[in-house]
C-alpha cells in the first residue's frame, strides 16, 4: 500500500474509534430514555435550566435543579450506570477520535500510521531498533550512526556488506522502525523472497510484472535482505533487479540492501549494470560489517 492508502486506513481506524464511543454513549441514553423517571427527571431538568437561562428563574430554581441532578446520579447508581457512560468516551482525549487538531495530523493518527506502516511493511522483530543495538564494535557502531542520519536524511541508497551474523539484518530492520516512526512507507523483503514474486508474476504476464514493480518502486524505503541467497532465473532475476533499482533511482526512493557476499563475488554473480547501481559512491553508502558471528556468540 502507498503511504496515502495506509493513512486513509488510518483515519478509518480512528474514526471507528470515535463511531464506537459515540455509538456506546448514545445506547446508553437511549436505555434511559426508555425508563419513565428517568425521562421525566430529564425533561424536569430541562425546563428548569430553560428557565434559569431565559432569567426567569431564582434560588428556588437553582435548588430544584441541584436536588433534580442529584436525583438522577442516585437513580444512574442504582441502575448501574457510570455518569460517564452517558456521553463518549473517546481513546484521544485531545481530538476526540477525529485524528486532527486545527487541521493537522494528531499524535493518535501518526502512531496508527506508524503501526501500520510497520505491520505492512513485512518488518518482523520489532525489538530491533537503533536505541536497543548493543553494538560494541566501533567500526560497527560509527556505520550504524551513519545509516541512521542516512534514514532521516532521506537521500543516499545502502548496500551492507559482511559475514552472516554480524548484524546486516538487525541494521536493515532498524531502518525500517526509524523509517516508519519518521511517517515513510517501508517494505522489509529477503531476495529470495522477492526473486520468487518476480518469477510468478513475469509467468503471469505483464500486468502482474507491472503491477508488482509499481508497488516495489512507490515504496519510501525498500529493505532487501540477503542479496546473493536468491537463484539467478534467465531474463527475470537481473532484467527485473535492474529495473527495480533504475525506476527508484529515478523516483528518488532509497533503496537498501544487505548481503554476505563481497564486492568481488557481487560482481561475477551480477551483470554490470546491477553492481554499477549497487556500488555507486554518488548514490550509494557502501559499508562492510565485521566481527563475530552475533548469534553464534549468543548462545
Amino acid at each position: 500500500m502507498t503511504k496515502q492508502q495506509l493513512l486513509q486506513l488510518a483515519k478509518r481506524i480512528v474514526d471507528g474509534r470515535r463511531f464506537a464511543a459515540e455509538e456506546a454513549a448514545d445506547k446508553t441514553m437511549y436505555r434511559l430514555r426508555h425508563i419513565d423517571k428517568w425521562r421525566n427527571l430529564e425533561h424536569e431538568l430541562r425546563s428548569a435550566e430553560v428557565d434559569l437561562a431565559m432569567g426567569n428563574g431564582d434560588e428556588h430554581t437553582q435548588g430544584k435543579i441541584a436536588a433534580l441532578q442529584e436525583e438522577m446520579s442516585a437513580l444512574l447508581k442504582a441502575l448501574g450506570v457510570q455518569p460517564t457512560d452517558l456521553v463518549p468516551q473517546y481513546s484521544c482525549k485531545l481530538c476526540n477520535d477525529t485524528g486532527y487538531i486545527d487541521g493537522k495530523m494528531c499524535r493518535c493518527l501518526r502512531a496508527e500510521l506508524r503501526r501500520l506502516i510497520i505491520d505492512g511493511g513485512n518488518v518482523i522483530c520489532k525489538e530491533f531498533t537503533f536505541e536497543n543495538s548493543t553494538e560494541k564494535d566501533k567500526h560497527n557502531a560509527a556505520v550504524y550512526r551513519q545509516v541512521e542520519q542516512i534514514v532521516r536524511n532521506g537521500v543516499q541508497n545502502v548496500l551492507l556488506t559482511g559475514k552472516v551474523g554480524t548484524g546486516k539484518t538487525y541494521l536493515l530492520t532498524a531502518s525500517a522502525q526509524l523509517a516508519a516512526q519518521l511517517e515513510k512507507s517501508v517494505l522489509f523483503v529477503t531476495a529470495y523472497s522477492l526473486n520468487a514474486d518476480l518469477l510468478a508474476a513475469h509467468l503471469e504476464g505483464v500486468e502482474a510484472i507491472s503491477t508488482l514493480l509499481n508497488s516495489l518502486v512507490d515504496v519510501d524505503l525498500l529493505l532487501i535482505d540477503d542479496l546473493g541467497t536468491e537463484k539467478i532465473y534467465n531474463n527475470v532475476t537481473g532484467n527485473y533487479l535492474f529495473t527495480l533499482l533504475n525506476e527508484r533511482s529515478v523516483a528518488h526512493k532509497q533503496t537498501f540492501f544487505s548481503t554476505n557476499l563481497t564486492l568481488q563475488q557481487l560482481n561475477e554473480r551480477y551483470d554490470e549494470r546491477v553492481v554499477s547501481r549497487l556500488i555507486d559512491k554518488n548514490t550509494t553508502f557502501v559499508a562492510q560489517l565485521t566481527g563475530k558471528d552475533k548469534r553464534t556468540a549468543a548462545r
